[in-house]
């Protein structure tokens, strides 16, 4: 297997162009909150899978601590993995792929964000090349849960308005923790 991959949440930032400062902080705090109950600490390994195989070894770090404002803001790491899975997704798809995540998509749209090729000129001419649909689950009981939601992200894809547009299906469990990504192809 190759090297070790980081995904560091700092690379989350305002340069991705369907994210803005507040919303790259927010997705921060909600890994770290969804981390922490866990006992993970920045600097956690897990591994990168599809449904057969490992595809990479990953490290995730951070440097925000985990507070008692960041926990009565969320309530629970329930209600932080939506976010924090957002978050894991679009450092997989920046270290993973040639895309970059241009802009949220619409509720209802099959998936949560749109992605197009970072070779593209600086307008992305070309935006809306394919979806990214993010899954964070924060308390699996077993590993076919995480299965599940990748399961129900590509349904949802292919019950859809956009089900004729590839995408890809990041689910994040929090817990263990493991990264799925699969790509569905229409």
């Amino acid at each position: 297997m190759a090297d070790t991959v980081i995904l560091d949440m700092d690379d989350l930032n305002a340069d991705i162009p369907a994210l803005t400062d507040a919303l790259t902080l927010r997705m921060q705090e909600a890994v770290v909150m969804c981390m922490k109950p866990h006992g993970h600490s920045s600097g956690v390994s897990c591994d990168l899978r599809n449904f057969d195989e490992v595809l990479a070894d990953l490290r995730i770090q951070w440097k925000m601590s985990y507070s008692e404002s960041i926990r009565r803001s969320f309530g629970d790491s329930r209600n932080a993995a939506e976010r924090a899975g957002e978050a894991i997704a679009i450092l997989i798809i920046l270290a993973f792929t040639n895309y970059t995540v241009v802009e949220r998509a619409r509720i209802k749209s099959g998936f949560d964000f749109w992605l197009s090729q970072t070779d593209d000129d600086d307008d992305y001419l070309f935006q809306h090349e394919m979806g990214l649909e993010a899954k964070g689950l924060s308390h699996t009981r077993k590993p076919s849960d995480i299965t599940a939601a990748i399961k129900k992200g590509i349904t949802q894809i292919a019950e859809s308005v956009n089900a004729k547009v590839p995408a890809v299906v990041v689910a994040t469990d929090f817990s263990r923790p493991t990264i799925y990504m699969v790509r569905y192809e229409p």
